[in-house]
């Protein structure tokens, strides 16, 4: 996994982490919507090399609207 990838995650776990206790739905929903922003930065790294190795178009479009998907789930 790139380093700035990892950054990412590691941030947001922070991020979430303090928000877990106080948040509604108890410890579980910070913890699916982590897991889905995290989803959504690996989905978006394999999209990025994708477009740069000129991949295909129609795998470039599915996972565009993945990623756009993930975000939206996760709240972003």
């Amino acid at each position: 996994m790139k380093r700035a990838v990892w950054e990412i995650i590691s941030h947001d776990r922070l991020r979430v982490a303090g928000q877990r206790e106080s948040a509604p739905g108890g410890a579980l929903e910070p913890r699916v919507r982590d897991w889905l922003a995290t989803q959504s930065v690996i989905v978006e790294d394999w999209l990025n090399q994708l477009v740069a190795a000129n991949g295909d178009e129609r795998l470039v479009g599915v996972l565009c609207q993945h990623a756009a998907f993930l975000r939206e789930a996760a709240g972003d």
